[in-house]
């Protein structure tokens, strides 16, 4: 295993601080400074100190909650309550995050993990995660405004990846789409002067809320998430 995978796995900062960490010669592999974060270890036999302090890789966790209305993805928040209010006592939710985020009044499926690599993949932009939601808007939507929106339709600060849409209704849609903008899907239809006045997102990834009910939480493992 690289060795900046294996000191992301521990926990112990993101890939930047990591290479600082390397570069200033404060990792060491079995007592030798360590000056290239690319090279091999074994996570087993080798031992692996940052400031002569051996690190220990530590148990990842992965939970998925389908998020109810109200809620605001947030670790705390003064004025609403927040998305770990929803975390079930027998989950431990120390070092928990969410994987991106839901507005207060979206609901769906949110992921949780300590896995900082695994929030990087599916998160980045360059990653091109796709995400499903169901929306209900306030007037019918026609088959040319749904064309414009999968082409790739401009919400003002940015011009959208071409997305996919199944109508269901004549004002109910599920949208597919692979990135993570702030409120995209709302202003999306926005652009073609229609408004959503109900989400859910139903799918990230390989990811799905089938079987779960509104504030449920299930735990999963890394590899129900199908990703290297």
């Amino acid at each position: 295993m690289r060795l900046e995978k294996y000191l992301v796995q521990c926990g112990t900062g993101s890939r930047r601080e990591i290479k600082e960490y390397v570069l200033s010669g404060r990792v060491k592999i079995n007592g030798v400074c360590a000056f290239d974060e690319g090279i091999n270890i074994d996570e087993t036999d080798d031992i692996i100190t940052i400031d002569d302090k051996k690190t220990k890789k530590k148990i990842l966790k992965y939970y998925i909650l389908y998020k109810k209305s109200g809620y605001v993805t947030s670790a705390k928040d003064e004025d609403n309550p927040v998305v770990n209010d929803l975390l079930p006592e027998w989950v431990d939710k120390k070092a928990l995050f969410p994987v991106g985020r839901l507005d207060k009044d979206t609901e769906g499926l949110l992921l949780f993990t300590n896995d900082g690599e695994l929030n990087y993949k599916m998160t980045h932009p360059d990653k091109k995660f796709s995400k499903k939601y169901y929306a209900e808007l306030r007037k019918e939507i026609s088959d040319e405004d749904i064309k414009k929106i999968e082409e790739g339709i401009d919400i003002g600060s940015h011009k959208c990846l071409p997305s996919h849409i199944e109508k269901v209704g004549e004002r109910s849609v599920y949208i597919t789409i692979f990135e993570g903008k702030y409120h995209q899907v709302k202003r999306m239809f926005k652009a073609v002067n229609n408004k959503v006045i109900y989400l859910k997102r139903t799918e990230f990834g390989n990811l799905s809320l089938k079987g779960m009910n509104p504030g449920e939480v299930k735990e999963i493992k890394r590899e129900d998430i199908f990703i290297d």
